[in-house]
């Protein structure tokens, strides 16, 4: 999990292929009528793509860019160690300032 800079949390799902984002603690960055704690992004698919599987990690840069940490492989899942890739969501997020 990692929060934006509007406070905004974003979850990287493991098993769900996708990368979820909910209204945080300032509910006036939220969209109009969501509540803290509401999906941002789709409540039941959130931000996917085919590609996107057994994501072990993420993080929001200064640019808003969020990056995933991909762990698929196109292997038998007995056999998978787990793979190296990162995925972008270029601009997705509000920028988070250290």
């Amino acid at each position: 999990m990692v929060v934006d800079g509007n406070d905004n949390i974003w979850v990287a799902n493991f098993a769900g292929r996708a990368v979820s984002q909910f209204c945080g603690s300032r509910a006036v960055a939220c969209r109009p009528g969501t509540a803290t704690g509401a999906p941002i992004s789709p409540d039941v698919t959130g931000y996917g793509l085919d590609g996107l599987v057994r994501n072990t990690g993420i993080t929001i840069d200064q640019a808003g860019n969020v990056w995933v940490a991909n762990s698929w492989k196109q292997i038998p899942i007995q056999t998978n160690p787990g793979g190296s890739e990162m995925v972008a969501f270029v601009g997705a997020a509000a920028p988070v300032v250290p």
